[in-house]
Protein backbone atom coordinates (compact mmCIF):
# COMPACT_ATOMS: atom_id res chain seq x y z
CA UNK A 1 0.00 0.00 0.00
CA UNK A 2 2.66 2.34 1.18
CA UNK A 3 4.91 1.90 -2.02
CA UNK A 4 1.77 1.93 -4.29
CA UNK A 5 0.83 5.33 -2.20
CA UNK A 6 4.59 6.90 -3.26
CA UNK A 7 4.10 5.83 -6.88
CA UNK A 8 0.59 7.46 -7.17
CA UNK A 9 1.98 11.07 -5.94
CA UNK A 10 5.42 10.23 -8.21
CA UNK A 11 2.67 10.51 -11.44
CA UNK A 12 0.81 13.15 -10.03
CA UNK A 13 3.97 14.90 -9.57
CA UNK A 14 5.47 14.60 -13.14
CA UNK A 15 1.90 14.75 -15.14
CA UNK A 16 1.59 18.18 -12.67
CA UNK A 17 5.44 18.90 -14.54
CA UNK A 18 4.22 18.21 -17.69
CA UNK A 19 0.61 19.82 -17.45
CA UNK A 20 2.28 23.47 -16.34
CA UNK A 21 4.83 22.92 -19.43
CA UNK A 22 7.74 22.31 -17.00
CA UNK A 23 9.22 18.84 -18.46
CA UNK A 24 13.51 19.19 -18.53
CA UNK A 25 15.10 21.80 -20.78
CA UNK A 26 17.04 20.37 -23.73
CA UNK A 27 19.93 22.53 -22.45
CA UNK A 28 23.42 21.03 -21.85
CA UNK A 29 24.45 23.24 -18.48
CA UNK A 30 28.32 23.00 -17.04
CA UNK A 31 28.60 23.68 -13.84
CA UNK A 32 32.49 24.79 -12.39
CA UNK A 33 32.91 24.34 -8.96
CA UNK A 34 35.09 23.14 -6.16
CA UNK A 35 34.92 19.18 -6.17
CA UNK A 36 34.44 17.31 -3.05
CA UNK A 37 37.01 14.65 -4.59
CA UNK A 38 39.35 17.28 -4.77
CA UNK A 39 41.46 18.60 -1.97
CA UNK A 40 40.45 22.01 -0.57
CA UNK A 41 42.62 24.95 -1.86
CA UNK A 42 45.41 25.95 0.37
CA UNK A 43 44.97 30.20 -0.17
CA UNK A 44 41.23 30.63 1.09
CA UNK A 45 42.07 33.42 2.73
CA UNK A 46 42.43 34.64 -0.58
CA UNK A 47 38.92 36.84 -1.36
CA UNK A 48 38.23 35.58 -4.79
CA UNK A 49 37.74 31.91 -3.29
CA UNK A 50 35.99 31.62 -0.14
CA UNK A 51 33.88 35.39 -1.09
CA UNK A 52 34.58 36.50 2.38
CA UNK A 53 33.72 33.59 4.58
CA UNK A 54 35.94 33.28 7.57
CA UNK A 55 38.14 29.54 7.10
CA UNK A 56 35.85 28.36 10.02
CA UNK A 57 32.92 28.38 8.19
CA UNK A 58 34.41 27.59 4.58
CA UNK A 59 35.89 24.27 5.68
CA UNK A 60 32.63 23.68 6.51
CA UNK A 61 31.07 24.11 3.39
CA UNK A 62 33.62 22.88 1.21
CA UNK A 63 32.55 20.07 -1.04
CA UNK A 64 28.94 20.48 -0.61
CA UNK A 65 27.95 23.59 -3.06
CA UNK A 66 28.68 21.26 -6.14
CA UNK A 67 26.32 18.47 -5.15
CA UNK A 68 23.51 21.51 -4.27
CA UNK A 69 23.91 22.37 -7.81
CA UNK A 70 24.14 19.16 -9.03
CA UNK A 71 20.92 18.13 -7.91
CA UNK A 72 19.10 21.28 -8.62
CA UNK A 73 19.68 21.50 -12.53
CA UNK A 74 19.88 17.41 -12.84
CA UNK A 75 16.37 18.09 -11.83
CA UNK A 76 15.17 20.77 -14.98
CA UNK A 77 17.71 19.97 -17.81
CA UNK A 78 18.19 17.21 -19.98
CA UNK A 79 22.61 17.28 -19.51
CA UNK A 80 24.28 18.06 -16.75
CA UNK A 81 28.01 18.72 -16.37
CA UNK A 82 30.32 19.40 -13.20
CA UNK A 83 33.83 20.05 -13.53
CA UNK A 84 36.46 21.58 -10.61
CA UNK A 85 37.76 24.86 -11.97
CA UNK A 86 40.92 23.70 -11.71
CA UNK A 87 40.14 21.04 -14.52
CA UNK A 88 37.96 23.46 -16.40
CA UNK A 89 39.25 24.17 -20.08
CA UNK A 90 37.35 26.98 -22.11
CA UNK A 91 36.58 23.94 -24.85
CA UNK A 92 34.26 22.39 -21.74
CA UNK A 93 32.33 25.87 -22.23
CA UNK A 94 32.10 25.80 -26.20
CA UNK A 95 30.46 22.18 -26.04
CA UNK A 96 27.57 23.37 -23.56
CA UNK A 97 25.11 25.99 -23.78
CA UNK A 98 25.32 27.82 -20.84
CA UNK A 99 28.38 27.52 -17.93
CA UNK A 100 27.60 27.98 -14.73
CA UNK A 101 30.80 29.87 -12.35
CA UNK A 102 30.22 29.10 -8.90
CA UNK A 103 34.43 30.07 -8.60
CA UNK A 104 37.03 30.99 -11.11
CA UNK A 105 39.71 28.81 -13.01
CA UNK A 106 43.09 29.02 -12.84
CA UNK A 107 44.79 32.11 -13.21
CA UNK A 108 46.44 32.30 -16.63
CA UNK A 109 47.89 35.99 -15.78
CA UNK A 110 48.56 38.00 -13.30
CA UNK A 111 46.93 41.36 -12.47
CA UNK A 112 49.41 44.23 -13.70
CA UNK A 113 49.16 47.77 -12.22
CA UNK A 114 51.00 50.99 -14.26
CA UNK A 115 52.17 53.41 -11.96
CA UNK A 116 53.51 56.69 -13.19
CA UNK A 117 57.50 56.44 -13.38
CA UNK A 118 57.88 60.01 -11.77
CA UNK A 119 55.50 60.58 -9.10
CA UNK A 120 55.18 56.80 -8.21
CA UNK A 121 51.53 57.27 -8.45
CA UNK A 122 48.43 54.62 -9.84
CA UNK A 123 47.87 55.40 -13.32
CA UNK A 124 45.70 51.56 -14.45
CA UNK A 125 45.68 48.41 -14.24
CA UNK A 126 45.62 45.54 -15.93
CA UNK A 127 43.53 43.02 -14.12
CA UNK A 128 44.71 39.14 -14.04
CA UNK A 129 42.77 36.93 -16.19
CA UNK A 130 40.84 33.30 -15.86
CA UNK A 131 39.74 33.05 -19.39
CA UNK A 132 41.48 34.20 -23.00
CA UNK A 133 40.25 36.81 -24.40
CA UNK A 134 38.41 35.65 -27.20
CA UNK A 135 36.28 34.00 -24.59
CA UNK A 136 32.80 34.08 -24.86
CA UNK A 137 30.14 31.33 -24.16
CA UNK A 138 27.18 32.32 -22.49
CA UNK A 139 27.39 31.58 -18.51
CA UNK A 140 25.90 32.74 -15.70
CA UNK A 141 28.13 33.89 -12.47
CA UNK A 142 27.42 33.36 -8.97
CA UNK A 143 28.35 36.55 -6.86
CA UNK A 144 32.16 37.81 -7.25
CA UNK A 145 32.99 35.46 -10.11
CA UNK A 146 31.70 37.72 -12.36
CA UNK A 147 34.14 40.17 -11.89
CA UNK A 148 37.16 38.10 -11.68
CA UNK A 149 36.72 36.24 -14.41
CA UNK A 150 34.97 39.03 -16.67
CA UNK A 151 37.17 42.39 -15.82
CA UNK A 152 39.36 41.37 -18.64
CA UNK A 153 36.73 41.01 -21.16
CA UNK A 154 35.11 44.22 -20.58
CA UNK A 155 32.43 42.64 -18.87
CA UNK A 156 29.84 45.44 -17.20
CA UNK A 157 29.28 42.75 -14.56
CA UNK A 158 31.96 44.35 -12.22
CA UNK A 159 32.89 44.05 -8.54
CA UNK A 160 31.23 47.29 -6.94
CA UNK A 161 31.07 45.79 -3.40
CA UNK A 162 30.94 42.19 -1.82
CA UNK A 163 28.13 43.29 0.30
CA UNK A 164 24.69 41.32 -0.99
CA UNK A 165 23.15 39.85 1.40
CA UNK A 166 20.12 37.31 0.89
CA UNK A 167 17.20 39.39 -0.22
CA UNK A 168 16.61 41.51 -3.70
CA UNK A 169 14.48 44.62 -4.15
CA UNK A 170 13.40 47.27 -7.20
CA UNK A 171 12.61 44.26 -8.38
CA UNK A 172 11.44 44.15 -12.19
CA UNK A 173 8.68 41.27 -11.77
CA UNK A 174 7.20 41.73 -15.20
CA UNK A 175 10.48 39.81 -17.03
CA UNK A 176 10.92 36.49 -18.03
CA UNK A 177 12.85 35.10 -15.17
CA UNK A 178 10.12 35.30 -13.12
CA UNK A 179 7.56 34.20 -15.50
CA UNK A 180 9.05 30.85 -16.69
CA UNK A 181 9.50 28.34 -19.02
CA UNK A 182 9.38 27.05 -14.89
CA UNK A 183 6.43 28.23 -12.85
CA UNK A 184 6.32 30.04 -9.97
CA UNK A 185 5.15 32.76 -7.59
CA UNK A 186 7.10 35.74 -6.24
CA UNK A 187 6.84 36.60 -2.57
CA UNK A 188 6.95 39.92 -1.62
CA UNK A 189 7.25 41.42 1.81
CA UNK A 190 8.02 44.74 3.04
CA UNK A 191 11.02 45.61 4.64
CA UNK A 192 13.31 47.93 6.23
CA UNK A 193 14.97 49.75 3.27
CA UNK A 194 18.45 49.39 3.62
CA UNK A 195 20.71 52.45 4.38
CA UNK A 196 22.50 52.77 1.25
CA UNK A 197 19.75 52.74 -0.80
CA UNK A 198 18.00 55.58 1.66
CA UNK A 199 21.24 57.96 1.92
CA UNK A 200 22.12 57.23 -1.41
CA UNK A 201 22.28 60.03 -4.05
CA UNK A 202 18.60 59.18 -5.63
CA UNK A 203 17.13 57.62 -2.17
CA UNK A 204 15.88 60.29 -0.42
CA UNK A 205 12.15 59.74 -1.98
CA UNK A 206 11.89 56.16 -1.27
CA UNK A 207 9.98 55.25 1.96
CA UNK A 208 11.73 53.77 5.18
CA UNK A 209 9.92 50.21 4.02
CA UNK A 210 9.93 48.94 0.87
CA UNK A 211 9.49 45.17 -1.07
CA UNK A 212 11.53 42.51 -0.98
CA UNK A 213 11.52 38.96 -2.34
CA UNK A 214 14.14 36.50 -0.38
CA UNK A 215 16.56 34.78 -2.40
CA UNK A 216 18.59 32.93 0.22
CA UNK A 217 17.13 31.78 3.52
CA UNK A 218 20.67 33.08 5.14
CA UNK A 219 23.11 35.80 4.49
CA UNK A 220 26.26 37.42 5.80
CA UNK A 221 24.66 40.10 7.78
CA UNK A 222 23.38 36.86 10.10
CA UNK A 223 26.80 36.83 11.52
CA UNK A 224 27.27 33.53 10.76
CA UNK A 225 30.22 33.62 8.19
CA UNK A 226 27.75 32.96 5.17
CA UNK A 227 29.41 33.63 1.65
CA UNK A 228 29.19 36.63 0.45
CA UNK A 229 27.48 37.83 -2.77
CA UNK A 230 28.47 40.50 -5.11
CA UNK A 231 26.51 43.57 -6.78
CA UNK A 232 27.60 45.32 -9.87
CA UNK A 233 27.78 49.13 -10.33
CA UNK A 234 24.31 50.57 -12.06
CA UNK A 235 25.40 53.83 -13.52
CA UNK A 236 24.34 53.54 -17.34
CA UNK A 237 24.44 50.18 -17.20
CA UNK A 238 21.75 49.97 -19.51
CA UNK A 239 23.08 52.54 -22.27
CA UNK A 240 23.57 49.53 -24.51
CA UNK A 241 20.67 47.23 -26.32
CA UNK A 242 21.66 44.00 -24.50
CA UNK A 243 22.36 45.31 -21.39
CA UNK A 244 19.49 45.13 -18.51
CA UNK A 245 19.45 45.87 -14.96
CA UNK A 246 16.54 43.11 -13.10
CA UNK A 247 17.02 43.10 -9.76
CA UNK A 248 18.60 45.29 -6.98
CA UNK A 249 19.86 43.83 -3.50
CA UNK A 250 20.27 44.77 0.29
CA UNK A 251 23.97 45.84 0.22
CA UNK A 252 25.61 48.96 1.28
CA UNK A 253 25.31 50.80 -2.32
CA UNK A 254 22.03 52.90 -3.90
CA UNK A 255 19.13 51.05 -5.13
CA UNK A 256 20.61 50.78 -8.60
CA UNK A 257 23.49 48.04 -7.71
CA UNK A 258 22.78 45.20 -9.98
CA UNK A 259 22.20 41.77 -7.98
CA UNK A 260 20.36 40.25 -10.86
CA UNK A 261 21.77 41.53 -14.71
CA UNK A 262 22.71 40.77 -17.94
CA UNK A 263 25.28 41.83 -20.21
CA UNK A 264 25.09 40.20 -23.98
CA UNK A 265 25.16 36.45 -22.69
CA UNK A 266 26.05 37.26 -19.29
CA UNK A 267 24.29 36.90 -16.40
CA UNK A 268 24.92 37.99 -13.06
CA UNK A 269 23.58 36.08 -10.46
CA UNK A 270 24.59 38.11 -7.68
CA UNK A 271 23.63 36.71 -4.56
CA UNK A 272 25.87 33.96 -2.91
CA UNK A 273 23.72 31.04 -1.41
CA UNK A 274 23.85 27.72 -3.40
CA UNK A 275 20.36 25.96 -3.98
CA UNK A 276 20.78 24.36 -0.32
CA UNK A 277 20.02 27.64 0.90
CA UNK A 278 18.13 29.42 -1.42
CA UNK A 279 13.90 29.50 -1.19
CA UNK A 280 12.40 27.32 -3.22
CA UNK A 281 10.95 30.34 -5.68
CA UNK A 282 14.62 31.38 -6.04
CA UNK A 283 15.95 28.10 -7.08
CA UNK A 284 13.17 28.11 -9.78
CA UNK A 285 13.86 31.70 -10.70
CA UNK A 286 17.39 30.30 -11.08
CA UNK A 287 16.94 28.13 -13.30
CA UNK A 288 14.83 30.07 -15.25
CA UNK A 289 17.68 32.56 -15.73
CA UNK A 290 19.89 30.06 -17.03
CA UNK A 291 17.37 29.33 -19.67
CA UNK A 292 17.22 32.87 -20.27
CA UNK A 293 20.77 33.15 -20.56
CA UNK A 294 20.72 30.25 -23.08
CA UNK A 295 18.33 32.17 -25.22
CA UNK A 296 20.64 35.00 -25.21
CA UNK A 297 23.68 32.90 -25.82
CA UNK A 298 24.08 34.58 -29.35
CA UNK A 299 24.26 38.14 -27.78
CA UNK A 300 28.20 39.11 -27.89
CA UNK A 301 29.16 41.63 -26.29
CA UNK A 302 29.26 44.91 -27.86
CA UNK A 303 29.99 47.65 -25.08
CA UNK A 304 33.44 46.73 -23.34
CA UNK A 305 33.67 48.41 -19.94
CA UNK A 306 37.60 48.28 -19.41
CA UNK A 307 37.58 50.50 -16.52
CA UNK A 308 35.76 49.96 -13.47
CA UNK A 309 36.09 53.56 -11.78
CA UNK A 310 34.78 55.17 -15.01
CA UNK A 311 32.35 58.15 -14.67
CA UNK A 312 29.10 58.53 -15.89
CA UNK A 313 26.76 61.28 -16.73
CA UNK A 314 25.22 59.75 -13.66
CA UNK A 315 28.04 60.65 -11.60
CA UNK A 316 27.17 64.48 -12.02
CA UNK A 317 23.87 63.72 -10.20
CA UNK A 318 26.31 62.09 -7.17
CA UNK A 319 28.38 64.90 -7.37
CA UNK A 320 25.64 67.73 -6.80
CA UNK A 321 24.40 65.36 -3.82
CA UNK A 322 27.83 65.99 -1.88
CA UNK A 323 27.07 69.78 -1.86
CA UNK A 324 24.22 69.22 0.32
CA UNK A 325 23.59 68.88 3.92
CA UNK A 326 21.85 65.85 4.23
CA UNK A 327 24.62 64.11 2.25
CA UNK A 328 27.61 65.18 4.94
CA UNK A 329 24.86 64.53 7.88
CA UNK A 330 24.70 61.19 6.34
CA UNK A 331 28.52 60.37 5.94
CA UNK A 332 29.08 61.67 9.69
CA UNK A 333 25.81 59.02 11.06
CA UNK A 334 27.92 56.08 8.78
CA UNK A 335 31.44 57.26 10.51
CA UNK A 336 29.81 57.25 13.58
CA UNK A 337 28.31 53.89 13.58
CA UNK A 338 30.88 51.89 12.03
CA UNK A 339 33.45 53.34 14.96
CA UNK A 340 31.25 51.80 17.11
CA UNK A 341 30.87 48.63 15.66
CA UNK A 342 34.15 48.58 15.32
CA UNK A 343 34.72 48.70 19.18
CA UNK A 344 32.14 46.31 19.63
CA UNK A 345 34.06 43.64 17.63
CA UNK A 346 37.11 44.35 18.71
CA UNK A 347 35.60 43.48 22.24
CA UNK A 348 34.72 40.21 21.29
CA UNK A 349 37.78 39.38 19.24
CA UNK A 350 39.38 39.83 22.62
CA UNK A 351 37.45 37.80 24.44
CA UNK A 352 38.40 35.20 21.57
CA UNK A 353 41.67 35.46 22.12
CA UNK A 354 41.49 36.02 25.96
CA UNK A 355 40.54 32.38 25.61
CA UNK A 356 43.54 30.88 23.77
CA UNK A 357 41.77 30.66 20.45
CA UNK A 358 43.48 31.37 17.21
CA UNK A 359 42.41 34.40 15.00
CA UNK A 360 41.57 34.94 11.67
CA UNK A 361 44.06 37.46 9.47
CA UNK A 362 40.83 39.35 9.30
CA UNK A 363 39.74 39.27 12.83
CA UNK A 364 43.72 40.58 13.40
CA UNK A 365 43.61 43.35 11.50
CA UNK A 366 40.36 44.75 13.19
CA UNK A 367 41.76 44.43 16.20
CA UNK A 368 44.43 46.73 15.32
CA UNK A 369 42.04 49.04 13.50
CA UNK A 370 41.92 52.33 14.74
CA UNK A 371 38.49 55.19 14.58
CA UNK A 372 37.78 56.50 11.71
CA UNK A 373 37.96 60.37 12.26
CA UNK A 374 35.14 62.49 10.81
CA UNK A 375 36.31 65.27 8.68
CA UNK A 376 34.68 68.56 8.80
CA UNK A 377 32.23 69.94 5.89
CA UNK A 378 34.98 71.35 4.07
CA UNK A 379 37.14 68.12 4.46
CA UNK A 380 34.00 66.07 3.23
CA UNK A 381 34.04 68.46 0.09
CA UNK A 382 37.61 68.19 -0.60
CA UNK A 383 37.67 64.59 -0.19
CA UNK A 384 34.44 63.87 -2.88
CA UNK A 385 35.02 67.23 -4.95
CA UNK A 386 38.68 67.51 -4.74
CA UNK A 387 39.66 65.07 -7.41
CA UNK A 388 37.80 66.32 -10.45
CA UNK A 389 40.11 67.82 -12.93
CA UNK A 390 38.09 70.53 -12.42
CA UNK A 391 38.11 71.60 -9.27
CA UNK A 392 39.88 74.63 -9.30
CA UNK A 393 37.70 76.36 -11.33
CA UNK A 394 34.52 76.02 -8.39
CA UNK A 395 37.15 75.10 -5.13
CA UNK A 396 34.89 74.09 -2.39
CA UNK A 397 32.13 76.71 -3.00
CA UNK A 398 28.82 74.15 -3.33
CA UNK A 399 26.62 77.00 -5.45
CA UNK A 400 29.68 76.81 -8.05
CA UNK A 401 30.26 73.75 -7.98
CA UNK A 402 26.42 72.92 -9.10
CA UNK A 403 26.15 75.57 -11.31
CA UNK A 404 29.35 74.12 -13.20
CA UNK A 405 28.02 70.69 -13.27
CA UNK A 406 24.36 71.99 -14.25
CA UNK A 407 25.64 74.30 -17.10
CA UNK A 408 27.93 71.65 -18.47
CA UNK A 409 25.93 68.49 -18.40
CA UNK A 410 26.01 68.15 -22.16
CA UNK A 411 30.18 68.26 -22.59
CA UNK A 412 30.87 65.97 -19.71
CA UNK A 413 32.32 62.91 -20.47
CA UNK A 414 35.17 60.78 -18.85
CA UNK A 415 38.75 59.59 -20.66
CA UNK A 416 38.39 55.88 -20.80
CA UNK A 417 41.41 55.84 -18.01
CA UNK A 418 39.92 58.14 -15.69
CA UNK A 419 39.39 57.20 -11.87
CA UNK A 420 35.55 58.51 -11.62
CA UNK A 421 36.88 62.35 -13.38
CA UNK A 422 34.20 63.89 -15.41
CA UNK A 423 35.86 66.80 -17.76
CA UNK A 424 34.28 69.10 -19.84
CA UNK A 425 34.77 68.79 -23.73
CA UNK A 426 35.25 72.52 -24.94
CA UNK A 427 35.32 71.16 -28.71
CA UNK A 428 31.89 70.38 -28.36
CA UNK A 429 30.52 72.87 -26.01
CA UNK A 430 31.99 75.47 -28.48
CA UNK A 431 29.52 73.85 -31.09
CA UNK A 432 26.63 73.51 -28.91
CA UNK A 433 25.60 70.10 -29.18
CA UNK A 434 26.03 67.28 -26.54
CA UNK A 435 28.19 64.20 -26.73
CA UNK A 436 25.03 62.38 -26.27
CA UNK A 437 23.65 63.73 -29.52
CA UNK A 438 24.24 61.95 -32.64
CA UNK A 439 24.48 65.04 -34.29
CA UNK A 440 27.80 65.94 -32.95
CA UNK A 441 29.34 63.62 -35.33
CA UNK A 442 27.55 64.75 -38.55
CA UNK A 443 28.79 68.59 -37.45
CA UNK A 444 32.27 67.29 -36.91
CA UNK A 445 32.08 65.23 -40.45
CA UNK A 446 30.83 68.68 -41.98
CA UNK A 447 33.31 70.39 -40.43
CA UNK A 448 36.05 67.94 -42.35
CA UNK A 449 33.80 68.77 -45.86
CA UNK A 450 34.05 71.79 -45.84
CA UNK A 451 37.71 72.72 -44.44
CA UNK A 452 36.36 74.35 -41.10
CA UNK A 453 38.38 73.83 -37.72
CA UNK A 454 39.50 70.46 -39.14
CA UNK A 455 41.83 69.87 -36.14
CA UNK A 456 38.68 70.13 -33.92
CA UNK A 457 36.46 68.10 -35.77
CA UNK A 458 39.14 65.03 -35.94
CA UNK A 459 39.54 65.51 -32.27
CA UNK A 460 35.66 65.21 -31.67
CA UNK A 461 35.45 62.17 -34.28
CA UNK A 462 38.61 60.69 -32.43
CA UNK A 463 37.34 60.64 -29.16
CA UNK A 464 33.58 59.87 -29.63
CA UNK A 465 34.48 56.55 -32.23
CA UNK A 466 36.23 54.03 -32.73
CA UNK A 467 37.61 54.72 -36.32
CA UNK A 468 40.16 56.68 -37.85
CA UNK A 469 39.06 57.28 -40.90
CA UNK A 470 41.67 59.68 -43.38
CA UNK A 471 38.97 61.45 -45.51
CA UNK A 472 36.02 62.94 -45.13
CA UNK A 473 33.98 61.13 -47.50
CA UNK A 474 35.40 58.16 -45.69
CA UNK A 475 33.73 59.33 -42.75
CA UNK A 476 30.72 60.89 -44.44
CA UNK A 477 30.28 56.97 -45.79
CA UNK A 478 30.30 55.43 -42.67
CA UNK A 479 27.78 57.70 -40.70
CA UNK A 480 25.61 57.44 -43.44
CA UNK A 481 25.29 53.63 -43.71
CA UNK A 482 25.17 53.47 -39.64
CA UNK A 483 23.81 56.39 -38.05
CA UNK A 484 20.33 54.63 -37.98
CA UNK A 485 21.61 51.92 -35.94
CA UNK A 486 24.03 53.66 -33.73
CA UNK A 487 23.94 54.42 -29.55
CA UNK A 488 26.21 55.80 -27.31
CA UNK A 489 27.60 54.31 -24.54
CA UNK A 490 29.18 56.19 -21.68
CA UNK A 491 29.72 52.86 -18.91
CA UNK A 492 31.75 51.86 -22.56
CA UNK A 493 34.02 54.91 -22.90
CA UNK A 494 31.78 57.74 -24.14
CA UNK A 495 31.76 56.60 -27.90
CA UNK A 496 29.35 55.91 -30.25
CA UNK A 497 29.19 52.10 -31.90
CA UNK A 498 27.19 50.43 -33.69
CA UNK A 499 24.39 47.89 -33.54
CA UNK A 500 23.25 45.00 -35.20
CA UNK A 501 23.37 41.36 -35.85
CA UNK A 502 27.39 41.38 -36.24
CA UNK A 503 28.90 41.43 -32.68
CA UNK A 504 31.90 42.53 -34.74
CA UNK A 505 30.85 45.80 -36.50
CA UNK A 506 32.55 48.04 -34.19
CA UNK A 507 36.65 47.73 -34.37
CA UNK A 508 38.68 45.71 -32.14
CA UNK A 509 40.54 48.62 -30.48
CA UNK A 510 39.73 50.51 -26.87
CA UNK A 511 38.53 54.21 -26.64
CA UNK A 512 41.41 56.88 -27.19
CA UNK A 513 42.83 59.07 -24.72
CA UNK A 514 43.52 62.63 -24.97
CA UNK A 515 47.27 61.49 -25.08
CA UNK A 516 46.46 59.05 -27.80
CA UNK A 517 44.21 61.86 -29.80
CA UNK A 518 47.13 64.39 -29.85
CA UNK A 519 49.49 62.31 -31.75
CA UNK A 520 46.82 61.53 -34.30
CA UNK A 521 46.61 64.07 -37.23
CA UNK A 522 43.69 64.21 -40.17
CA UNK A 523 45.07 64.14 -43.57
Amino acid sequence: MKNKLIYSLGIVFFMSLISYGQEKQDIKVLYVGYSPEKPMPENIESGRIPAGMPPERYKEEYGKRMPAFKTLLETYFTKVTTVDPRDYNEKMSRNHDVTIFDQAPTQIKERVIHNDPETGKFVSMEPAKYVSDDFSSASVFIGHTSSVIGSSLGSKLDWYCLCLDRHAHHIKTEHEIFKGPFKTKITLEKRETPKGVLEAYDGYNIPKEIPMWEVDKEGYLDGKGFRIGMVARGWNFEDSPNSEIISGGVSSKQKTAVALGRHGNFFLWGFAGSPAYMTEEAKIVFVNAIVYTNKHKNDKLIVRKYNERIATKEYIDELLFYTTKPSYVSYVEAYKGFNKSTVEEQKKIKKKQAKGNALTEMEKMILTSKPQEIGTREDYLKKNIGRQSWFELTGIDTLAIRKYLTENRDYFYSEPDGFYDLKVDEDIKSLGIANTNIKVLDKAISMLETNVEIDKAYRILLRYTLEDFKTAKEWRTWYNGNKDNMFFTEMGGFVWLIYNANANANPKVRPRNEKDIALLKFK
